[in-house]
């Protein structure tokens, strides 16, 4: 560093310790960056509390039923208990398994879909589609309001911060009357403004990694095996993010227009990339991809057999489903056991073989509407940027898709378990309980292949408007 860059620098450290403002403004962004991780952390360890809780729930259930087989049936809720635990008549609806999407370390830091999307189900052999889409109750401004995490804080705020120190970096010198002075000097206009945007670089940048660094860590173990790359790619993604704006803001300090001028092109930048874009594209997938729930709304409500009491439509109810189930050929020998338990069964698989196809040209959709709209995400960083830390922390809608699916997938298993035993007239001994159906969360295989696509395109783009900035900045 030669010595001309060290009396910049030197200038610049003695001008910024004495603007109060400044400094003011880097302190609020540490205390938000501050409460952004502490509110994220308690929506998720409220998350966890309640994954806990169900979970316990459902080990103090079926170590009942499992003690139900060992104990003496001596009180009527006794035997209760063991006609549940081990006869297929009662348990195909009474067992209750919770699937459970956990959150990653990471989460707080991005909490994305999390608050918006389900992320534990408790399961029976009942319809799986009124299982799924029958939702909890949710305060609606909340949810679009969304949530103050750090993300939030790195995406929204951090811009602000970097026009605030950056606006002036030219056309402030020639305000002030000072530009004369620099121009007669053996160093050009442009290695100042370099110097003196590296200085904010330095500042703010490591303001923002500092920040994170702090959530990376009070969030979960960086060097733990799963949350290395994560780690690894927030904290590119901060920097790559945050050249982008000085980047922009260099551009726009090039054309060497007024404070004003300077000021309102980069708000104006703000409000494209943060509002404006984001806005235009969900009114354009809207439009192109419509998505209407109405064809969901009878999946959610109860429904039953016509006339229970009716053994001719019962049988044909079962044998309806059994045209559908190769694997229980054969069981119609056995309808007049259990008839109205095996009626039931049938009638809610009924509804979810009827109404698959609504169901999966409804998820199609969805899934059209994701793919659409992440082909436009290099329109905004922002936009990127808030798209790849959600991969991180695996809080984004591509993996409640995947969630959603594995749902599927797990329900069959349950059905496969108590419906073979069920139609087949066999009882559920305790050894059977070593084998019970075990939810499974499968990985995304291209997460990361798409968070380093997503990473280059800022840091392309950082380099491009620096690179403009450069040339025009002579």
């Amino acid at each position: 560093m030669d010595k001309t860059t060290q009396t910049l620098i030197r200038y610049e450290w003695k001008s910024f310790i004495r603007n109060r403002f400044q400094l003011l403004m880097l302190a609020a962004a540490f205390v938000f960056g501050m409460y952004a991780i502490y509110y994220g952390q308690s929506e998720i360890n409220g998350q966890r509390q309640t994954i806990e809780a169900v979970t316990a729930l459902e080990q103090k259930e079926f170590f009942e039923y499992k003690a139900s087989f060992r104990e003496e049936l001596t009180t009527l809720e006794a035997e209760q208990t063991h006609d549940i635990a081990s006869r297929p008549a009662y348990a195909w609806y009474r067992h209750g398994y919770h699937a459970i999407l956990p959150p990653h370390d990471y989460a707080p830091l991005a909490i994305g879909q999390r608050d918006l999307f389900r992320y534990y189900y408790r399961l029976t052999g009942m319809s799986l589609h009124y299982q799924l889409f029958e939702n909890e109750l949710a305060n609606p401004v909340n949810l679009m309001a969304g949530n103050f995490d750090l993300s939030f804080v790195l995406i929204y705020l951090f811009p602000l911060l970097i026009i605030a120190f950056c606006y002036g970096l030219f056309s402030a010198e020639r305000e002030n009357g000072t530009l004369a002075l620099l121009q007669i000097q053996s160093v050009s206009i442009r290695k100042i403004i370099l110097v003196r945007l590296a200085f904010y670089f330095m500042m703010v940048t490591g303001l923002a990694l500092l920040i994170s660094s702090i959530g990376l860590l009070t969030s979960g173990n960086p060097l733990a095996e799963e949350n290395r790359l994560p780690a690894a790619a927030w904290i590119t993604g901060v920097a790559a993010y945050c050249a982008f704006w000085f980047g922009l803001m260099f551009l726009i300090v090039s054309f060497r227009k007024n404070s004003s001028f300077n000021a309102i092109s980069a708000a104006g930048c703000w409000l494209v990339f943060l509002i404006v874009v984001p806005a235009l594209l969900n009114v354009l997938v809207t439009t192109k991809f419509p998505l209407s729930s109405t064809t969901l709304a009878g999946l959610m409500r109860r429904t039953s057999l016509e006339n229970e009491n009716d053994e001719e439509e019962a049988r044909e109810v079962v044998m309806e489903f059994l045209a559908h189930t190769p694997k229980l050929a054969g069981s119609d020998s056995l309808l007049n056991n259990n008839l109205l338990s095996k009626a039931y069964a049938a009638f809610t698989s009924l509804k979810d073989i009827n109404s698959k196809e609504a169901v999966d040209r409804y998820m199609a959709q969805v899934i059209r509407r994701n793919k659409w709209g992440a082909r436009f995400h290099w329109l905004s960083p922002a936009i990127n940027m808030q798209n790849l830390q959600t991969k991180m922390a695996k809080t984004d809608l591509h993996t409640f898709l995947l969630f959603h699916k594995a749902l599927a997938n797990f329900h069959e298993s349950i059905t496969d378990f108590y419906f073979s035993r069920l139609f087949w007239d066999k009882p559920i001994r305790q050894e059977d309980y070593s084998n019970l159906p075990v939810f499974e969360m499968p990985e995304i295989q291209d997460r990361w292949d798409a968070i380093r696509i997503g990473l280059s395109k800022i840091m392309l783009m950082a380099v491009l408007a620096f690179g403009i900035g450069y040339v025009k900045m002579k």
